[in-house]
């Protein structure tokens, strides 16, 4: 009887300080008889080795560390069982971006990306309807795949997949194997997260796939937030040398001094230009149009009009007045648009365009515009007959219209 009470005082220490140390692992359990007394839940899986103490030993090992909170923890778990050496390695999201500016948590994106930000390539204020992730594939070979999940209420009740194909959002039952792609799959593409609704809060997380039933629990989520459709458009008065001038209205533009309008006398320039600035994060661009009030400079006094047409003001005979583009500036970028002066405005010398009652578009952007800047020359000639007087007027609209 001493024996056997012996036996036990040495298993109870042994025991007690791994169920101290080691309480999360704690899952099995049979029973541990002796003359005098029954232990339960001895047996444990976890941080491997050998135990020792001076009768006995335990030898046990450990699994992967996991986000999974069925396992009674907010963040980890002790993967255990022999199945879990063949799970895929858990991913997480490396970045997850739609707005960022200056800065990103992307690596293998753009160059403009790198340097700039998600504006950089999406255009002031970032994406209104798409997105990129990135993934940290952790011990996971490069042939891993990865699905991504993405919900707009942190999949509460609303969970989609991404699919492979079209990097669109859809229902888990139109996903299968097929969009399941490796990393590099769907880095390669730029965005690869599109036909998202603009000003919405998005979560992903994703999950690593190597081989049949070996799937991996699903990443921690990441959010974004899609930016507003956006432009910005305004107006400066200056010479020239205005290139970045900033002014306030009212905008008025005059020709006066040696600049100003002599009956019979050859076309003048107006000493001041309209300058416009524009920024837009519009796929489709941006077109911008002007608009007279009286389709050309126009006399209380007299009654007379002095026509806006398209034409050549060095002309024989001639009498108008119209605009011609002067300068056009933007952040050039594979990924953002160009600004161009439709073909009336393009004229040189004395060649402009016409400023109608109806809308003429004058400058055209192809895509988002990062620091637009564009410069309009005001020029007239009045013919020898017309009526001398000083308030010939005209009241010019600039409308910029997004293309979404």
């Amino acid at each position: 009887m001493k024996s056997a009470i012996k036996k036990i005082f040495y298993i109870l220490p042994l025991l007690l300080y791994f169920f101290v140390l080691f309480t999360p692992i704690v899952t099995l359990g049979y029973e541990v008889d002796s003359t005098n007394y029954k232990l339960t839940g001895v047996t444990t899986s976890g941080l491997g080795g050998i135990f020792e103490s001076t009768n006995y030993s335990l030898i046990s090992n450990t699994g992967q560390i996991s986000a999974d909170p069925r396992n009674y923890s907010t963040s980890y778990r002790i993967n255990q069982g022999p199945s879990e050496a063949f799970t895929a390695a858990q991913p997480s999201i490396k970045c997850f971006e739609t707005t960022t500016n200056g800065t990103t948590n992307c690596t293998s994106g753009p160059t403009e990306l790198l340097s700039g930000g998600m504006v950089a390539i999406c255009g002031s204020t970032g994406c209104y309807n798409k997105a990129r992730f990135e993934i940290e594939e952790y011990t996971n070979p490069s042939d891993t795949l990865y699905t991504v999940q993405i919900s707009e209420d942190n999949f509460v009740s609303d969970v989609k997949c991404v699919s492979g194909s079209t990097f669109m959002p859809t229902s888990l039952s139109n996903c299968d194997i097929n969009d399941f792609r490796t990393k590099e799959y769907w880095e390669t593409e730029d965005f690869n997260i599109k036909g998202l609704n603009a000003n919405t809060q998005y979560y992903i997380r994703i999950s690593a796939l190597h081989g049949n039933f070996t799937q991996s629990d699903y990443s921690a989520i990441s959010s974004a937030t899609t930016s507003m459709g956006f432009v910005e458009f305004d107006i400066d008065i200056a010479t020239s040398s205005g290139y970045t001038v900033e002014s306030s209205p009212p905008y008025s533009v005059s020709f006066s001094g040696e600049e100003r309008l002599i009956p019979g006398a050859g076309a003048v320039t107006a000493p001041n230009l309209v300058w416009l600035d524009l920024l837009s994060n519009a796929e489709g661009g941006v077109a911008i149009i002007n608009q007279g009030a009286n389709g050309g400079l126009y006399s209380p006094t007299t009654t007379e009009t002095i026509v806006s047409s398209n034409l050549d003001l060095d002309g024989a005979l001639a009498e108008g007045f119209g605009l011609q583009n002067y300068y056009i500036g933007y952040d050039a970028s594979t990924y953002l648009g160009s600004i161009t002066a439709t073909t009336n405005y393009l004229g040189s010398g004395n060649v402009v365009g016409e400023v109608l009652t109806d809308a003429r578009k004058v400058y055209d952007a192809s895509g988002p515009i990062n620091a637009g800047r564009m410069g309009l020359y005001l020029e007239a000639r009045a013919a020898e007959s017309r009526t001398s007087a000083t308030d010939y007027t005209e009241f010019i609209t600039f409308v910029s219209v997004p293309r979404y």
